[in-house]
């Protein structure tokens, strides 16, 4: 017989892992900066990867709360 309950492995992986995804996402975006000013990019990379670091860890923290709130109201338990 087939299972009718979805699992929705990303939405429970998120939930229970998302503040280390916001990290990761936000540090990638900061070396990404970094990593283009030291071989010898413009400087405004390094301030690009600063802002946007912090951005992308507001970003990613929204959505990981966001799809929290659904999966606790809107998924059976």
């Amino acid at each position: 017989m087939e299972n009718t309950n979805p699992t929705y492995r990303t939405l429970h992986f998120l939930v229970s892992h998302g503040d280390w995804v916001a990290i990761a996402v936000a540090v990638a975006t900061l070396a990404l900066g970094v990593g283009l000013w030291v071989t010898g990019a413009s400087l405004w990379f390094l301030v690009g990867g600063i802002f946007g670091g912090a951005f992308m860890y507001l970003i990613m923290r929204s959505y990981v709360e966001l799809v929290r709130v659904i999966v606790d109201m809107l998924l059976p338990k």
